[in-house]
């Protein structure tokens, strides 16, 4: 009876690590949906759950458009966490990489670095599309923490900025560190190059998905002097103070 039982155990065993050796990719779907904006949809799902790549697409108002193709694989240090986790190298209109765990509610992003051009994120943001945006933006951060408590800091930078309403392009590049605590981000804001100088901090609280900004701006050149000294205050410096909120 005792062999009975061990050869069951055995069998059992055997077919666990078959299982796991061959499972579809599709079996950590519910893992690598988590979180994800309702905007964006999976698809084109191959492999296996230890490695394999899908697409990324998203809805916008003009139809549904490639967004990423991305290539994961099983983090084995992630488990050390205790938590499933994978790396992710993303190609297309979003690139870069990223490890992400997932715990029950939450999950961890290491060693983020993506960069995408603004206009096909555009999508994510209905309110500035009348804007027009365009340049380039590049998010890094160390360690992110996302769920009901949210922790971590990074930066985020928009090089070549431009407005299709403004009257030069582009305004220049810009740089904001933010932190993430407490249902809220929190984030400064710099200016790197260019003839529109921007400083000041605000926050976005994600509750209830409202950004707001305070801060001084500065337009150098007639164009864009003229533009400026439309809006806000004088600040004292030959600038405008300006504060805003709106939901994104």
């Amino acid at each position: 009876m005792k062999r009975k039982f061990l050869y069951v155990l055995l069998a059992l065993a055997v077919y666990g690590v078959f299982f796991l050796a061959t499972a579809p990719a599709r079996v950590a779907l519910p893992y690598l949906k988590r979180n994800l904006p309702t905007l964006v949809h999976i698809t084109d799902v191959r492999g296996s759950v230890w490695s394999g790549h899908l697409s990324l697409l998203v809805q916008t108002m003009t139809g549904t458009k490639a967004l990423s193709h991305v290539h994961f694989g099983f983090s084995v240090l992630s488990l050390l966490h205790g938590k499933l986790g994978y790396n992710l190298h993303f190609s297309g209109p979003l690139q870069g990489r990223m490890q992400v765990a997932f715990g029950s509610q939450s999950m961890d992003l290491f060693d983020l670095k993506l960069a995408a051009r603004v206009a096909p994120l555009v999508a994510f943001m209905p309110e500035v599309q009348s804007f027009g945006p365009t340049g380039a933006l590049q998010l890094t951060a160390s360690h992110l923490a996302w769920g009901p408590h949210l922790d971590g800091q990074g930066q985020l930078t928009w090089e070549q900025a431009a407005l299709v309403s403004a009257p030069v392009s582009p305004l220049g590049s810009y740089a904001a560190q933010f932190v993430l605590h407490d249902g809220t981000i929190r984030y400064q804001v710099h200016t790197l190059t260019g003839r529109l100088r921007v400083t000041g901090r605000g926050r976005y609280v994600v509750a209830t998905g409202v950004v707001s900004f305070t801060g001084d701006v500065l337009g150098r050149g007639m164009r864009l002097g003229g533009l400026v000294q439309n809006v806000g205050a004088p600040d004292g410096h030959g600038g405008r103070t300006i504060s805003f909120q709106m939901p994104i």
